[in-house]
């Protein structure tokens, strides 16, 4: 039993994890075409991602609680207690920042014209945070990634 639900930690990890940064990526990048209709279509298609992907990342730390707890790995281990810090900062990444970032595109798309991008909707295109803070998240996923694999303390 405590492997088949360890199964279930990895799956739905990997699960919310591309369902976060994939579609996350792809919006960023459709952003940076300047093609207004392209950005209204994708950032609608897209939308959903973040809906779905944080309250899979959500259960996903519910159930590794479990798992630990089954396989009798303290809770106060040093490694998981890097691990919540890190998943917390991540978390707090993609809803005060990505999230927020991808729905100000979004809106500012639709009240833009299609022929250019309104100045609004390219200043935020071109938010000097976007790339940093890209960068950072994806270092966060892949130190929480190791943290999980390596249980380095």
């Amino acid at each position: 039993m405590p492997m088949t639900i360890y199964f279930l930690h990895v799956l739905l990890a990997f699960t919310a994890i591309a369902l976060l940064v994939v579609p996350g990526l792809m919006l960023e990048n459709v952003a940076h075409t300047r093609d207004v209709a392209l950005i209204k279509r994708m950032y609608a298609l897209g939308s959903f991602h973040g809906r779905i992907g944080g309250p899979l990342a959500l259960l996903t730390a519910v159930v590794g609680f479990v798992v630990a707890w089954q396989l009798g790995i303290p809770l106060n281990s040093g490694w998981l207690i890097a691990a919540y810090v890190v998943f917390v900062l991540v978390m707090a990444l993609g809803i005060g920042y990505h999230a927020r970032r991808e729905m100000r595109i979004a809106s500012l798309a639709q009240a833009s014209p299609e022929n250019a991008p309104s100045p609004e909707l390219a200043a935020a295109i071109d938010d000097r945070l976007a790339i940093p803070m890209s960068w950072l998240s994806g270092l966060l996923w892949a130190v929480l990634i190791w943290l999980m694999v390596a249980k380095p303390f």
